[in-house]
């Protein structure tokens, strides 16, 4: 894990942000990161028991609100929640998401449907409610991924709904900035967390990922969260309309690549490390 001093940044103590997701991962990460800038910090996810235990060990300046994101009701409840309790939201990191493996022609109408609900569906939740909230200006932050700009094998519906959050974070940066509210995107890469765990418990997969990514590692949620405070801050203060990989230089080689198949032979798909594995045994790189 990346040495938690070393990008440090502050945000006004008066300052407001909800986060989904909050629980684990990528918005558990964003939420210590905006809370130790200065921010005070409302904590979302529908894993209430998760919210409250990162809450209880930011201690004073957070909050806690249990809501499922593709529940309109639940969610206007957290944001009447969150200014009830702090009195304003200058910043929302929407980080809550979905995502499952599958080839096309197998994914249920139902999964296909759970991922519209919880990553277009949701975020627009989160975003129109404390839209209708902010006064003088914020930042609004949507946590996409490279699959967003990128294909990937046997991610369809995730990468068709991540890019429909790229594209809504361009949507919203033309349409709130006269509100002066700024709208950007995060694409993560591979980061360790519950959505990667599995596919990263394959050795050769992990090895691949490592050899090809050009800073040498696989990413971690602290790396996604340190450019979510600087989206939320002052020094930011130019920047909206825009999608920022985060992926250490993953996408310049192809990747992430998942799962493969030899196109030429009309093979099944497989986990693309162990198809690069040489005849010796080692990783070949290459994608």
């Amino acid at each position: 894990m990346p040495d938690a001093d070393v990008a440090v940044q502050h945000l006004p103590s008066d300052s407001v942000a909800l986060v989904t997701g909050a629980a684990n991962g990528i918005g558990r990460a964003a939420a210590i990161a905006l809370h130790a800038a200065g921010a005070r910090v409302a904590l979302v996810d529908r894993d209430g028991q998760g919210a409250d235990a990162v809450a209880a060990q930011l201690g004073e300046r957070a909050a806690s609100f249990a809501a499922d994101i593709t529940d309109r009701r639940q969610v206007d409840a957290a944001v009447a929640g969150t200014v009830d309790t702090f009195g304003r939201i200058d910043i929302v990191a929407a980080n809550a998401g979905y995502g499952r493996f599958g080839a096309f022609v197998d994914i249920e109408e139902r999964v296909w449907q759970r991922h519209l609900d919880v990553n277009l569906t949701g975020t627009f939740n989160v975003v129109q409610a404390a839209v209708r909230v902010m006064r003088g200006g914020g930042s609004i932050i949507l946590t996409g991924s490279t699959a967003s700009t990128f294909p990937c094998d046997l991610f369809s519906a995730y990468a068709t709904t991540k890019a429909g959050v790229a594209m809504l974070a361009r949507s919203l940066a033309a349409e709130l900035g006269r509100q002066q509210i700024r709208v950007n995107a995060v694409l993560p890469g591979v980061i360790e967390s519950n959505m990667t765990d599995s596919i990263l418990a394959d050795g050769p997969t992990r090895l691949l990922v490592e050899q090809e990514t050009p800073l040498g590692r696989v990413g971690h949620p602290e790396d996604v969260a340190d450019v979510i405070v600087f989206l939320a801050s002052a020094a930011s203060r130019y920047v909206t309309g825009n999608s920022i990989l985060v992926d250490g230089g993953q996408t310049t080689h192809g990747f992430p690549r998942w799962f493969s198949a030899d196109a030429s032979t009309g093979g099944d798909f497989e986990p693309h490390g162990a198809r690069m594995i040489a005849f010796d045994g080692t990783a070949t790189g290459g994608s």
